[in-house]
Formats: structure tokens, C-alpha cells, sequence
């Protein structure tokens, strides 16, 4: 984020997250791609779901 603290996480900023063990998850798609996700947290990522039907 550099001294803005109004300005969007970078790549360093997700990197920083994962090793701390934080969910970077929010950060696909806005800052990160899928494939950089999966480098960080050696974890595929999956889109979450708006399914709003019931059983």
C-alpha cells in the first residue's frame, strides 16, 4: 500500500498477508489473479457462490 493509505494492496502486500497465514481470498480478481493466489497459498481458488436457492 506505500504511504496511501487510501491506494488498493499490491502483489508485495498479498505475499505479506499469506505468510502471516491471513485470507487473501478478497484480493482475487481485484489485485491478484487466480494463478498468483495459488502461488501464494498453494491453493486453487475458488470463486464463492451466490446460490440462494433452499431446500
Amino acid at each position: 500500500m506505500g504511504n496511501n493509505p487510501f491506494s488498493a494492496p499490491s502483489i508485495e502486500d498479498a505475499k505479506l498477508y499469506a505468510s502471516w497465514g491471513l485470507d487473501i481470498s478478497y484480493m482475487v480478481n481485484w489485485c491478484i489473479t487466480p494463478e498468483q493466489y495459488k502461488e501464494l497459498t498453494g491453493k486453487d481458488y475458488t470463486a464463492p457462490t451466490t446460490d440462494t436457492t433452499t431446500a
